[in-house]
């Protein structure tokens, strides 16, 4: 429920020029009967789904946000559910590209994996697609879209596991073309 109360919390603080970046790292599940993928919070317990946390709750949370840009990354097992297997082509950035995205509405999702465990270790305290995503951003000293990370980031993790990570729009949040943009302040 904490989780589910934060992500509302942030759509009445959000205003639609915010940009808003969503970090999920935990277990997650997918329940082939209901073809429904959930994060699973400390709280929860693999035979019991009273805690589990529907990804659908959360895209519809992102959905509702005023925010000009929303992100979700999601580092956890079968996370691949919040993007359906939807792929966005990589451009190179030029200028007049990036001036073109930054006004329009985005709602992405990077995940660590498709419909499919992801390791949860490998790379010190963090995971491997952690390490990655983190490594990508500290040698970051321009602008970087969402896009261009992912490019960096899939082979990274890929040669270090058995993992696939996936980037893509968040079916039916609103996405408009545009795309979240990662800028050292």
């Amino acid at each position: 429920s904490q989780i589910v109360k934060s992500i509302s919390g942030l759509r009445g603080q959000v205003g639609s020029q915010d940009n808003v970046l969503i970090y999920y790292a935990g277990h997650g599940v997918f329940d082939e009967a209901a073809d429904e993928g959930y994060w699973l919070p400390v709280d929860a317990s693999r035979d019991n789904p009273a805690n589990w946390v529907m990804t659908d709750q959360v895209v519809s949370q992102v959905r509702a946000m005023k925010a000009k840009h929303v992100m979700v990354v999601a580092d956890s097992c079968f996370s691949g559910t919040i993007t359906r297997g939807i792929k966005i082509e990589i451009k190179q950035p030029t200028r007049e590209w990036l001036e073109t995205i930054v006004k329009k509405k985005s709602r992405t999702a990077l995940t660590s994996g498709g419909l499919e465990p992801v390791m949860d270790s490998g790379s010190g305290n963090n995971s491997v697609f952690a390490n990655s995503f983190l490594s990508i951003l500290r040698d970051n000293y321009g602008v970087l879209d969402a896009s261009q990370l992912f490019s960096q980031l899939r082979p990274k993790v890929m040669v270090n596991s058995d993992q696939t990570p996936e980037y893509g729009d968040i079916h039916r949040a609103g996405h408009d073309g545009g795309d979240f943009l990662f800028v050292r302040q």
